[in-house]
């Protein structure tokens, strides 16, 4: 199951397992899942970070206040040596701040 390999020790299963939840989640679901796309922000592997900074940005649309609260993480992940976090941390931040002023 997706749940299942959001906790896998295999980095590409916990990725994808992330885009595929976000996309198929609905508010209750997420807010369940939320302490794991805030780990995954965070993660050392820049694959799972930026699979769930994207998803964050996708998330962005349709339960806005949700991501807002990950912002201390979003933060943390600006200072990434993975430039490609960096990027999509900073994406992310974007969008919160154009949508929230």
């Amino acid at each position: 199951s997706l749940m299942k390999d959001m906790n896998s020790k295999i980095d590409m299963y916990r990725a994808n397992a992330i885009r595929v939840l976000c996309r198929i989640t609905d508010g209750t679901l997420l807010a369940q899942i939320e302490r794991y796309l805030k780990q995954a922000i965070v993660d050392k592997n820049p694959v799972v970070a930026s699979a769930a900074l994207v998803s964050g940005i996708h998330l962005l649309q349709t339960n806005p206040e949700i991501v807002k609260r990950w912002s201390n993480e979003v933060q943390e992940a600006v200072q990434s040596r993975a430039a490609l976090v960096q990027f999509h941390a900073l994406g992310l931040l974007h969008q919160v701040r154009r949508k929230f002023g």
